[in-house]
């Protein structure tokens, strides 16, 4: 389903959305600084502890960001308007050993209940989301299926997490096939962030088992030179990327081409056995790729 044409007044809107987001992660970033200095004193944190204290902020800039104020609707709706109406169908498709890559504070839990799901793992690296994280599991009933893995989803912090789980995935050289593991992978909003996209995806490839599915739901460069796209929204991208949006909101990066990276993944098997990706929102700095990739059997 085609989200419809956004009036004037919505295409402005989606201009400056952004703007607004990047204004609280920076007001985040800001208040965490200033209770380091004055009400823990430690003055020199702001200078010698910047990682740290950018984990924190982005934490609680993420928390109160994806409160269920506003939660992914349960079902697709009739008519798109917003990313969080990509979700629902795409998440229909998760079943048995799932991976969810990034999960943050568990925003998608609620689309996760399906009995066709056995055990869901959650690779997230923000420590300070993984309370909030735990306790949406056990409020949407999924304590006993979800469990929470403290480290990113590059191979050489994720094997070793599997491992101790009792996943034997390989880290070594060989195709996807070989070293299968989950039945599902799940990018919601995510891969905008990861350090190396390519290697990424590729690792994540190699961990879907034959006839596994990616289910992806990222948001993109805007594609400008094509008609679904918009010059103005490319230079939107630009300007906030040139204002600190990666920096004050958790390294993502608003001009990544992800779908051609998905699609390279799959060329040591020849491509995806099923490869239908949708583009949404063209018209805006934030524009959507969503589907469900099939990896050959």
């Amino acid at each position: 389903m085609a989200a419809k044409e956004p009036s004037t007044v919505q295409w402005t809107w989606s201009l400056l959305e952004p703007g607004l987001l990047l204004l609280y992660g920076m007001s985040y970033y800001a208040r965490v600084n200033l209770e380091a200095v004055f009400k823990k004193g430690q003055l020199l944190a702001p200078i010698l502890q910047t990682g740290r204290l950018r984990d924190e902020a982005f934490g609680r800039f993420w928390i109160a960001f994806s409160s269920p104020t506003h939660p992914s609707p349960l079902s697709p709706p009739p008519q798109i308007t917003c990313s969080s109406d990509l979700i629902p169908s795409i998440l229909a498709h998760a079943s048995g050993l799932v991976l969810d890559v990034g999960p943050g504070t568990g925003t998608q839990l609620p689309l996760l209940r399906s009995p066709a799901i056995e055990t869901i793992y959650g690779a997230e690296p923000c420590q300070g989301l993984h309370d909030e994280l735990r306790e949406r599991a056990r409020a949407e009933g999924l304590a006993e299926k979800y469990r929470v893995l403290g480290c990113s989803v590059a191979a050489k912090e994720l094997v070793p997490a599997l491992a101790k789980e009792g996943l034997p995935a390989k880290d070594g050289e060989g195709n996807g096939k070989e070293r299968g593991v989950f039945d599902s992978i799940i990018c919601v909003r995510v891969l905008c962030s990861v350090p190396d996209l390519n290697r990424t995806v590729k690792d994540l490839y190699s961990l879907l088992k034959p006839g596994g599915k990616l289910l992806v739901v990222e948001h993109v460069v805007n594609p400008w030179r094509s008609s679904k796209g918009s010059l103005v929204a490319r230079i939107a991208q630009a300007v906030y990327g040139l204002l600190g949006w990666s920096w004050f909101i958790g390294s993502c990066c608003l001009d990544r081409d992800t779908e051609t990276a998905l699609r390279e993944a799959a060329e040591v098997d020849g491509g995806w056995e099923v490869g239908d990706l949708d583009r949404h929102f063209g018209s805006g700095p934030l524009p959507y790729v969503s589907g469900v990739l099939v990896k050959r059997s």
